[in-house]
């Protein structure tokens, strides 16, 4: 009987493990090039249209502080959550290109674009260039294009989790160059985020799963190591100050529920993406051209262990941080687009119909969701935050020929962004009522902290009785307008479109 499988030409096989192919494909490089510069063209663009939500209002806050040395000062007290170098990189663009949305942006549109070549060309040289863009292309199908566009560092988390696996997949595990380069590519990127930390969890897993008595570590585990912990420990004023103040408040504390959503959150369309692919394999899959896989490699097995990094982490949060947001480990899509890609390249070598396909739906699936963004940016998240940030800056001007000196604001996320763009920011000011003056509020308690270091104006219901005939209250809660009615203030809704505008007696 004839088998429906026959073994792989030895042709087929990719390079050594760590080793680069002799006779680069071009087209492959070209098409990589050009999908990069694609996402990093469109991520520039959205964000020279959006204007800075709260996060990115903390950050650049800090980051254009009068004196770099305060950042580490503001950042001891809590004044946001990240560490210093990010706030330097920042600082750098603005002092090259303005102080600016894109020039904030730009270190992150950067990002995005090196790790989605680095991404390439590792799983390149596991399998061939064909897959290579296939790994490229995975990654813009994830949550990953937001991050290019917005002043947080999470792209830059992103590039260096893709590095770390391109140095410990693609540089020979014998050299000592080797295990320092992995190792102070760990220390950078625990310097951008300190979640970074758990890029180490599928080099350990899989050097515990290759363990035997008395064989020590690899040089590159421990180098990754001493990289990961050395800036932490540096570090940990900072980490423990902001610990202290809000971890017991944290908005996104692990649960359950937040555990088993990260997987669909890291791909909001993976199964319909795997559906089509699936569908489509079977539809271009010739019985003929098939082969028998060839034992899953260190490469791929690795990258598959990306998916306990979320594990290790939501068990971190649990004992220690009480901080679980998928965000925080996006560090796991490098692995996953590589292991997925040399899935693809271990089962469909000899077909290349089936890669090809795959290949073309993941990119038309990202490029039309770049584009449909960029065209329509009144959907990208958050939403409403950013839309209301442009209805308070339209109707500003009005509220002053009314004879109104002082702008209110009860929503720290609407004070912080109509603040920064406001023409008269030191009019400017948070309500904090009788709840908010204690308030466990994330945003209010770091805004706090920001007036420290930056002129943030903030009120007590005793203040605004001094002004109440001056002062314009912009859309606040029911919980304040009650809060207010009982304090004895009379209310008047001055306008109710685009935003609730409430004058007070």
């Amino acid at each position: 009987m004839e088998t429906l499988t026959k073994k792989a030409p030895q042709t087929a096989s990719p390079p050594e493990m760590g080793q680069p192919v002799s006779v680069p494909k071009i087209w492959s490089f070209v098409a990589a090039s050009v999908l990069a510069a694609f996402y990093l063209a469109t991520s520039l663009y959205i964000a020279s249209h959006l204007l800075f939500w709260i996060d990115e209002v903390v950050t650049v806050r800090v980051a254009w502080l009068p004196r770099w040395v305060t950042i580490w000062t503001a950042l001891g007290h809590a004044a946001d959550s990240l560490p210093p170098i990010y706030y330097l990189i920042v600082r750098g663009f603005g002092n090259l290109f303005g102080h600016n949305e894109v020039a904030a942006r730009l270190p992150s549109a950067l990002a995005m674009a090196a790790g989605l070549l680095i991404t390439f060309d590792c799983a390149r040289r596991l399998t061939d260039g064909l897959n290579g863009l296939i790994a490229l292309s995975i990654l813009p199908c994830s949550f990953l294009p937001y991050y290019g566009y917005e002043a947080r560092p999470y792209a830059l988390y992103f590039m260096f989790s893709a590095l770390a696996l391109w140095v410990w997949t693609c540089t020979r595990a014998d050299r000592k160059s080797s295990a320092i380069l992995f190792g102070v590519v760990l220390a950078l990127a625990v310097m951008v985020h300190y979640y970074a930390v758990l890029i180490l969890v599928p080099y350990a897993l899989w050097e515990l799963f290759r363990w035997r008595p008395w064989q020590p570590p690899s040089a590159k585990l421990i180098a990754g190591l001493l990289g990961a912990v050395v800036p932490a420990v540096l570090l940990s004023p900072l980490i423990l100050s902001f610990g202290h103040r809000f971890g017991a408040d944290f908005y996104a504390p692990p649960s359950f529920v937040g555990l088993r959503g990260f997987y669909s959150a890291l791909f909001p369309d993976g199964m319909f993406l795997l559906a089509m692919a699936m569908i489509w394999t079977l539809l271009a899959a010739n019985q003929d051209d098939r082969v028998e896989p060839e034992p899953m490699r260190q490469g791929e097995l690795i990258g598959w262990l990306f998916l306990c990094i979320p594990l290790v982490g939501f068990i971190l949060a649990r004992l220690e941080t009480n901080a679980f947001v998928a965000r925080y480990f996006i560090c796991v899509l490098p692995g996953i687009a590589v292991a997925f890609s040399c899935w693809t390249w271990r089962h469909f070598r000899d077909s290349y119909r089936v890669s090809a396909g795959i290949l073309v739906l993941l990119t038309a699936m990202g490029v039309l969701q770049q584009l449909h963004t960029a065209r329509h940016l009144e959907s990208v998240m958050p939403s409403q935050v950013l839309a209301e940030s442009r209805q308070y800056l339209s109707l500003e001007g009005s509220l002053f020929q009314d004879g109104k000196k002082f702008i209110v604001f009860s929503n720290s996320w609407l004070f912080m962004a109509g603040q920064y763009y406001s023409r008269y920011p030191e009019d400017c000011i948070f309500l904090l009522d009788s709840d908010k003056a204690n308030s466990t509020n994330l945003a209010v308690k770091v805004a706090l902290n920001l007036a420290s270091y930056y002129p943030l104006q903030f009120w007590k219901f005793d203040n605004l009785k001094q002004h109440v005939r001056e002062t314009a209250l912009i859309q606040p809660t029911r919980d304040t307008l009650e809060a207010l009615k009982q304090a004895g203030f009379k209310v008047e809704t001055r306008f109710d479109k685009p935003l609730e505008v409430v004058y007070l007696k």
